[in-house]
């Protein structure tokens, strides 16, 4: 079932242009002057991760707890870049690729990761899904699964608290693989049949299924079978429940 790795990119690309909002926006949050300002009026990293705490952000909190050498870096690095850059939208760019780094360098330790770690970055992204559907209309909700948040223009912080719990899940499930590493195998053509099944016992339809194959931002059924898609990920037992949600949580975590 060759196919479903097309909808697994689909899965690790939603909500990702939420990223760079997320990641670096707590800059401006902390004075929207900030890269105007002479060097010692700029705040420290902690300063903005500290604003960004305060309105319900956890993702830095939880790569300071699962990673906390390469908290240290980051926070160099984001100081580093701040005190280089000309423009807020330099910054941005350069401190959403630091923080990617840290995610791409320890994601495959997902791999590794114990199941019930892997659950929480799932559900965050049906989560996210869920919040789409419910606010926005099916079109919009359609283009989303195909091309993430530029279908949302710019997303409001309901969003990017959203796209944040997802972030932290992915670092929090590396945390786990380094505490307790419980190595797993590559998914089968098995498992993804067994996923065929419990989408269909959970109602899925041939046409939903023809929906994830095609991926067309015009079918406003998407959405709905997307969600069917990731519960039924999260619903298929183990081990070949294990080896599909580690999958899909590598590919949130590299995306």
């Amino acid at each position: 079932m060759s196919w479903w790795k097309t909808v697994t990119v689909a899965v690790a690309a939603l909500g990702s242009l939420l990223l760079v909002e997320v990641l670096s926006g707590g800059f401006d949050a902390v004075s929207g002057d900030y890269f105007l300002k002479q060097p010692a009026g700029r705040p420290s990293a902690e300063d903005v991760f500290s604003d960004l705490r305060s309105q319900g952000y956890r993702m830095y909190d939880t790569i300071k707890q699962e990673l906390p050498d390469a908290y240290v870096a980051l926070k160099s690095e984001m100081e580093a870049i701040a005190a280089r850059s000309a423009t807020a939208a330099e910054a941005r760019d350069e401190t959403l690729q630091a923080v990617v780094a840290v995610r791409r360098r320890h994601a495959q330790s997902i791999y590794r990761a114990p199941d019930d770690s892997l659950y929480p970055a799932i559900k965050s992204q049906l989560d996210l899904l869920e919040l789409v559907d419910a606010r926005e209309n099916a079109a919009t909700c359609a283009s989303f699964v195909v091309s993430g948040g530029a279908a949302l223009g710019r997303p409001n912080q309901h969003y990017l608290l959203a796209f944040d719990a997802i972030a932290a899940d992915v670092f929090q499930a590396i945390g786990a693989a380094r505490e307790n590493p419980q190595p797993t195998e590559a998914s089968t053509d098995a498992d993804w049949e067994e996923l065929y099944k419990t989408m269909t016992a959970q109602g899925a339809t041939t046409d939903d299924i023809r929906s994830l194959t095609a991926l067309d931002p015009r079918d406003e059924n998407l959405c709905k079978v997307m969600k069917l898609f990731l519960r039924g990920i999260l619903a298929v037992e183990a081990p070949g429940g294990r080896r599909l949600r580690a999958e899909i949580a590598y590919g949130i975590a590299v995306n």
